[in-house]
């Protein structure tokens, strides 16, 4: 029998889908230059390399693995990426720079380790971003950025982490903030809701209560009622 092996460059999609009892070890995909979509998800792999500096791929899910480390410092060379998702893993570190992914329309870090000051995106140019999760992790500092560098988002999930601060708006596109449980102080809440009454938005949900967050000033309470009229679900402390 003669078996013939298809060339690493030849490949443009990889799935590993999932079996019993489920893969494990290092996945290297550096070889594979023309791959497109990589489909890893729901495995017990501990790694996943070589993909950051492909400017063919597309698409990554590597969610739900016990992938342990830091995520590549720097995406910005996946130019086709558009969709990342490597939440449900132990991973630590920082969020890697996504400057000019102009593709890339959801990521998903959530449920990990992950540390560290969110970038101001202001200047990433993710023209097509509508869904940014980061939720279930350590970040800090100042959310910033949304309103130029992310036009249009439509959903925000942040909530259980520490952040404490937040600046500048958001789009009017966007319809979820879940904020909840994090060290917002009650400036950072009163930017955030005067953020959406500047965006002109309605009948989305907007949620910066739980454990931890600031209660609004009265300014804060004024445009909770604002919202609220607007049809909006407000949670605050």
């Amino acid at each position: 029998m003669i078996i013939t092996l298809t060339p690493p460059q030849n490949i443009t999609s990889i799935d590993l889908g999932t079996s019993t009892p489920k893969l494990g070890g290092v996945i290297d995909v550096s070889d594979f230059t023309n791959l497109q979509a990589l489909f890893c998800y729901g495995n017990d792999l501990a790694a996943v390399t070589g993909y950051e500096n492909n400017s063919n791929l597309a698409t990554l899910l590597m969610y739900s693995n016990n992938l342990t480390g830091t995520l590549p410092s720097d995406l910005s060379n996946m130019t086709n990426l558009d969709a990342f998702y490597c939440n449900e893993n132990q991973l630590t570190g920082p969020l890697p720079n996504l400057n000019g992914l102009s593709n890339l329309f959801i990521i998903n870090c959530g449920d990990n380790q992950l540390s560290g000051p969110i970038p101001d995106i202001s200047t990433f140019g993710l023209t097509t971003l509508i869904r940014f999760n980061i939720y279930g992790n350590n970040f800090t500092g100042t959310l910033t950025g949304f309103q130029s560098g992310a036009p249009s988002l439509q959903w925000i999930y942040c909530y259980n982490n520490n952040f404490t601060g937040f600046t500048g708006g958001v789009p009017g596109t966007l319809s979820q903030f879940q904020a909840f449980n994090n060290n917002f102080t009650q400036t950072a809440i009163d930017n955030i809701l005067q953020a959406f009454v500047d965006a002109g938005g309605s009948n989305g949900i907007l949620n910066v209560g739980g454990t931890g967050n600031s209660t609004p000033s009265a300014a804060g309470i004024a445009n909770r009622s604002i919202l609220a009229g607007r049809g909006w679900t407000v949670f605050t402390n």
